[in-house]
């Protein structure tokens, strides 16, 4: 019966695996955290019950616990490394009105705002080329529709006011320049699904 908890314990923590290296947001990353955190002690816990039933030390049983942990605690120095860039990304001050799809135009931190929504394949391409690697800057779409390159809002600017990968507040957050257009000189295109 022990062996049988012990194999049904590994089971567990094998089918558990495929958590993805990406969260959104703190309280996600915190979660994922703590789960890394649970999914560690889950595989000690195997490991010292094998060790009860007489196991040795180089078992599949007892290899396997120890490669398990292993593996989550890379996991959690993972998700912990997002957590402390994402803490240390300006926080959003804006207080003022936000653009809305239905508004169209929006007055915010900077100046004008707009927003376009086509396809980002080149734009992403192109800060990759500039070292914003799909690790630690991901594209994603946020629920609220806005594009993102990990924790950035993706907004276009007038290059000659704003430098590609200037980060920049909007009124939905914090952004960061990855494309142009004919923009004014104070004004931000926001990438959307709108």
């Amino acid at each position: 019966m022990k062996k049988l908890i012990c194999i049904m314990m590994m089971a567990a923590i094998m089918l558990s695996m495929g958590i993805p290296a990406f969260a959104a947001n703190r309280v996600e990353l915190e979660e994922q955290i703590q789960h890394c955190i649970e999914m560690k002690e889950t595989a000690h816990q195997m490991a010292e019950c094998a060790r009860t039933l007489g196991y040795a030390e180089d078992s599949i049983v007892i290899s396997s616990a120890k490669t398990n942990w292993a593996d989550w605690n890379k996991l959690q120095t993972e998700y912990q490394s997002q957590l402390d860039q994402l803490n240390a990304i300006p926080q959003a001050t804006w207080t003022g009105p936000k653009l809305t799809k239905s508004k169209g135009v929006n007055y915010g931190p900077i100046g004008k705002e707009t927003y376009y929504n086509l396809n980002m394949s080149g734009v992403v391409r192109m800060m990759r080329n500039r070292g914003y690697d799909a690790t630690n800057y991901p594209y994603w779409v946020r629920s609220d529709g806005c594009k993102m390159l990990g924790p950035y809002i993706m907004v276009a600017a007038n290059l000659n006011h704003f430098t590609r990968g200037s980060i920049v507040e909007c009124s939905l957050g914090i952004a960061i320049v990855c494309d142009t257009g004919h923009l004014g000189y104070n004004q931000l295109d926001i990438a959307v699904t709108w």
